[in-house]
């Protein structure tokens, strides 16, 4: 195969948990701010998006165990927490590919297939026993 313009675990990253820019927008905005906590508002105003929509992507990301909630599920606080050193690290491989190779971060993006599609490829996957 052809050498891809994003590092592999920057694509695993994509194609697993970032199905659209604001996802990785606001994934980044979260790492730029370390262990400092933000809510959807902040988050949005940065952006200049919406807050109703970044508080539906800091969900999908909680739950892709990139971001952590903090407090009570009322004042919305998140903070950036990966669950592991391999999301961790494409995270920050992701920051650099989108400062300096946006367009391919955006073209990765948008060749993602969508959910069903990838989950009846999935389905063909041939495992190692044990895994």
């Amino acid at each position: 195969m052809a050498d891809h313009p994003l590092p592999a675990d920057v694509r695993d990253l994509i194609a697993h948990h970032l199905p659209t820019m604001e996802h990785v927008e606001v994934l980044l905005a979260l790492a730029a701010a370390g262990a400092k906590t933000r809510t959807a508002g902040d988050i949005a105003t940065e952006l200049r998006g919406n807050a109703a929509s970044v508080a539906t992507r800091l969900e999908d990301l909680v739950a892709s165990g990139l971001v952590a909630r903090e407090g009570p599920e009322s004042d919305g606080a998140f903070r950036y927490a990966p669950n592991s050193v391999t999301l961790r690290t494409a995270t920050t491989g992701l920051a650099e590919m989108y400062r300096t190779k946006p367009v391919s971060l955006v073209k990765a993006i948008y060749a993602r297939p969508p959910a069903a599609v990838q989950s009846f490829a999935d389905a063909f996957r041939v495992r190692k026993p044990g895994s």
